[in-house]
């Protein structure tokens, strides 16, 4: 659904600076300022901020750097953060694109995409996040042990996703195609609130673990 776009934006951002980096190029191989040297936690799509602002208050040795493109929407998740007084998730309000540009090899430690746009249009997978050199681009900057976990209700692109992760040579960890079915795996979960909304309408939600294959390591990526 569309999302309406707020008045007075800049205004609103205001009161929230502190946790604002614009341009996150300039932080390559400085996110330790922002984090105090904790391992660096990514979310591409952070919506209105249920996961991210669960996932800082449950891990508050961790830093989250939360992406969002649409400001509207990166406001409400910026309102949770402070409503709890966290103060490990740092916000960048733009689209993301070559994350190359933006961290150092191996700076980050995980990252997550949370029922990213399906982008249904068949000219369009090329800009899918889990496209196979979108998947590839993420591991030159995910530490060794690094992960990409992905969510999504959406049957058509997790089974797409599947193939994409083998097609750039990367390896599945773990992988489920109805997480909230399974006790095991749903015990940590976070919910978005996506999530919450349509697993309550009976849509199933598949999860995939991806990591590099042990014979790559980060030079074969």
């Amino acid at each position: 659904m569309r999302q309406r776009k707020l008045k007075d934006l800049d205004k609103k951002y205001e009161a929230y600076s502190d946790l604002i980096v614009y341009e996150p190029a300039d932080m390559k191989g400085r996110w330790s300022e922002c984090s105090g040297g904790a391992p660096l936690y990514l979310e591409i799509g952070c919506g209105k901020g249920r996961f991210i602002s669960e996932l800082a208050a449950r891990e508050p040795e961790h830093h989250f750097i939360a992406v969002e493109g649409n400001m509207s929407v990166m406001l409400r998740a910026m309102q949770k953060i402070r409503a709890k007084g966290l103060t490990n998730v740092t916000f960048v309000p733009v689209l993301a694109g070559d994350l190359s540009e933006w961290f150092g090899e191996g700076e980050v430690k995980g990252m997550y995409l949370n029922f990213s746009d399906p982008l249904p249009k068949n000219y369009w997978y090329k800009r899918r996040l889990t496209y196979r050199d979108r998947l590839r681009s993420y591991f030159r900057v995910l530490a060794d042990d690094g992960t990409v976990i992905f969510k999504t209700d959406n049957t058509g692109l997790f089974e797409w996703s599947v193939l994409e992760i083998a097609a750039a040579d990367l390896k599945i960890l773990d992988i489920t195609r109805d997480l909230h079915a399974d006790p095991e795996r749903n015990a940590d979960n976070i919910e978005t609130e996506y999530e919450a909304k349509y697993s309550g309408f009976g849509e199933k939600i598949k999860r995939v673990v991806i990591g590099r294959r042990q014979k790559a390591g980060r030079g074969g990526i």
